[in-house]
């Protein structure tokens, strides 16, 4: 031990003064680039009729025998009709390609059939969808722009989405670019003025030439950007000589100055090919026709529903194959009193919606929601331009999975297992794997692609997750070191990459909270997580134990291009981070933001590697966490540093930090990637990181299946 002791020391010179050597690149290597990754479909089966199946047709009647000569139509009646078979054999329900209407939520209790796969016939394509066609336009304008419009009967029916085909069209906002910035938000239009970030506004100012006298503007929203919290509140009042603004929704963070906010569904600025607006004062629906669409030809579909599917005290029941599209939302009223509230404010009264919970889109509905329920699956199945939560898991759900199913286009979260905090936890066995999830939190900025709140013993593995707003995956819903039921948590060989966007703060690839014995996160990919730049932005990092983390592995994990560090925890216990590869934190490597008496972690066997950026961000007293057998470096300036930053006054040397008692048997030698610059992290067979007892370990991030 002191002859590696005295290496670290002699090493950190020769590094120190420059006089390492650059080596060469290697040949070989163990990380197979995502692109080049073969993936394959999803293998439909073969259809096969039994004696107790039945076959749905779009062309059929729900008074039918369900036989291929007289089949029925609806899910529900689908549903109704295996109240009458006898026996409790595996029955599979076959749906005939078409398009079929969910307009009202078929809910699925302990009275129905169980041991039923719904399924479509393989290779046909098979749709369930919350919306209906509007095919009646006339030719007409607005705001002196040519434009499409229907007519609506919006005493009974108001929308707030608008599809063409499966894809989610744009209302207006302004500004048409970036985002205005709040001015002030006063004590006194709080429900508690007393807590820093939680005030829950009910009123803020704005500047005056940022707001107009809106033709309709308890139609208009302000959607206001928090730290790790978008609200989208509707107006109540509006004074356009003092700027003014009255919500009536209360703010579910702190309004303060400088935050970005933008108005959505503004009559006076629809302008652009694709916009729309519904105009309940008149009746009418506008559209912005693109090329080539006509009164004639243009069909948009307008969501009737935002809950498709509810299940409660089931078992045995399976989706495969069935694409579920266009769904509506609401303002959800809040219902979760995460902070008393004065209800003896004045304002309190003239809220149509209370606050919900300022995280993760946590009291966002879903459009399938089970609960009470055993083995559930849904398999091979498509989400798309669902407006709320696509996938909700509550309470008492034991086995349930989500396999090989594509989201895109998600409101909020894309999968949510959402069980009550009880010890032990009542929900568990939860599988998501193989799965792609796309453009999650589009109407919830803030929205998580798979939030585990409370459960115990399930795998999240194998998905691609990609182009959401804010966090991946979120496992734990306990702050600090209170009780947890959450335990025993794989997530394992997930690609995680272009999150965060630059919009929100404080958000990870993998977030986790509380302690959670036995949950380890393995394999995964993760890249391009960027938070918000401006003044107040924080928080880009690649994997984030955050209040309470604690008995966690984190092994085997290649995470790079953050815009933070590509490793935070904020403060736990004895946490075990391993054998992974930390590459290019635009603001360091690693960073660890709160010191306690305890061990936060041992980092040990891992290669840390920046460019121009510190390894270990501000956390470089003594006692913080065990360092051991990483290797260190830094691409522009040979010699790593510690500290705030890499400039004089700001960095600690490696000598500083072995004297500390960091850096403990670490090797500051380049690690040999391939082609570190182009992200290629192969590394050599004489990789000096062999030498830490880094075990290389093969690329097997991402879904192996291809979606359309």
């Amino acid at each position: 031990m002191l002859q590696k002791k005295i290496m670290s020391v002699l090493t950190a010179i020769i590094t120190l003064f420059g006089l390492w050597f650059f080596p060469t690149v290697p040949e070989e290597g163990i990380f197979t680039d995502p692109s080049e990754t073969e993936k394959t479909v999803f293998d439909e089966g073969v259809f096969e009729m039994k004696e107790n199946d039945l076959i749905v047709s779009p062309d059929g009647s729900d008074s039918n025998a369900g036989t291929l000569a007289q089949p029925l139509k609806t899910l529900a009646g689908a549903k109704n009709a295996l109240k009458n078979k006898n026996g409790s054999a595996a029955v599979t329900v076959w749906f005939k390609e078409g398009k079929y209407l969910i307009d009202e939520t078929v809910l699925f209790d302990s009275t129905d059939r169980m041991n039923v796969t719904y399924r479509a016939v393989p290779g046909e394509d098979v749709v369930f969808t919350g919306s209906v066609d509007i095919t009646e336009w006339q030719n007409g304008e607005i705001n002196g722009i040519a434009a499409l419009v229907a007519d609506v009967d919006t005493d009974s029916v108001y929308f707030r989405s608008l599809f063409k085909g499966e894809t989610r069209l744009p209302v207006s906002t302004w500004p048409k670019e970036g985002a205005f910035q709040a001015v002030d938000a006063l004590d006194s239009d709080a429900l508690q003025a007393g807590n820093e970030f939680f005030k829950l506004h009910c009123a803020f100012y704005v500047n005056t030439d940022e707001i107009m006298n809106f033709a309709n503007f308890k139609d208009v929203n302000v959607r206001i950007m928090h730290k790790w919290c978008d609200d989208i509140l509707p107006l109540r009042t509006i004074d356009t000589a003092t700027g003014r603004i009255e919500l009536a929704k209360a703010a579910a963070m702190s309004i303060v100055n400088g935050d970005n906010y933008v108005y959505e569904n503004v009559r006076e600025t629809v302008s652009l090919p694709g916009e729309w607006y519904l105009d309940r004062s008149e009746g009418k629906l506008y559209y912005i026709p693109c090329e080539g669409e006509t009164a004639d030809n243009l069909v948009l579909s307008a969501p009737v529903t935002d809950a498709l599917i509810e299940m409660n005290g089931v078992q045995d029941i399976a989706f495969s194959g069935i694409r579920f599209i266009n769904t509506d939302w609401d303002f959800a009223d809040g219902t979760l009193r995460v902070w008393p509230m004065d209800e003896t404010n004045p304002h309190y009264s003239q809220l149509t919606y209370l606050p919900t919970h300022p995280q993760a889109s946590y009291e966002i509905p879903a459009a399938i929601t089970v609960k009470n329920a055993e083995n559930i699956t849904f398999e091979n199945c498509v989400f798309r331009s669902i407006s709320n939560t696509a996938v909700m898991f509550k309470e008492n759900v034991n086995i349930a999975t989500v396999n090989a199913c594509y989201f895109d286009e998600i409101g909020g979260n894309a999968v949510f297992i959402n069980a009550p905090h009880a010890i032990p936890a009542v929900t568990k066995d939860i599988y998501v794997t193989n799965c792609e999830i796309n453009k999650y939190g589009r109407i919830y900025n803030h929205s998580i692609g798979v939030l585990l709140c409370h459960a115990r013993d399930c795998v999240i593995e194998n998905n691609e997750i990609h182009d959401g707003w804010y966090t991946a995956v979120s496992v734990g819903w306990v702050w600090g070191y209170a009780p947890n039921p959450t335990n025993n948590i794989k997530v394992r060989n997930n690609l995680i990459y272009n999150i965060g966007n630059g919009w929100l703060s404080d958000m990870g690839g993998i977030y986790t909270l509380g302690i959670q014995p036995n949950t380890v996160l393995s394999g995964n990919v993760i890249y391009n997580v960027g938070c918000y730049d401006g003044a107040e932005g924080y928080g880009g990092w690649g994997i984030y134990l955050d209040e309470g983390s604690t008995q966690i592995t984190v092994e085997n994990n290649l995470v790079y291009d953050c815009s933070s560090q590509t490793f935070h925890q904020h403060y736990g216990r004895n946490n075990i981070i391993r054998n992974n590869i930390f590459a290019f934190g635009k603001d360091g490597a690693f960073i660890v933001s709160r010191h306690e008496e305890h061990n936060s972690l041992f980092l040990e066997n891992n290669i840390l590697v920046t460019d121009d950026a510190v390894m270990f961000k501000n956390c470089t007293e003594k006692g913080w966490f065990v360092d051991r057998s990483n290797l260190l470096w830094d691409y522009t300036r040979k010699s790593p540093y510690s500290g705030s930053n890499t400039k004089v006054g700001g960095r600690e040397s490696i000598v500083t930090m072995i004297a500390k008692g960091f850096y403990s048997d670490t090797v500051f030698e380049n690690p040999l990637f391939r082609d570190a610059l182009n992200r290629d992290f192969t590394l050599a067979e004489n990789s000096p990181a062999l030498e830490i007892g880094f075990v290389p370990f093969e690329y097997n991030a991402g879904t192996p299946y291809t979606f359309e």
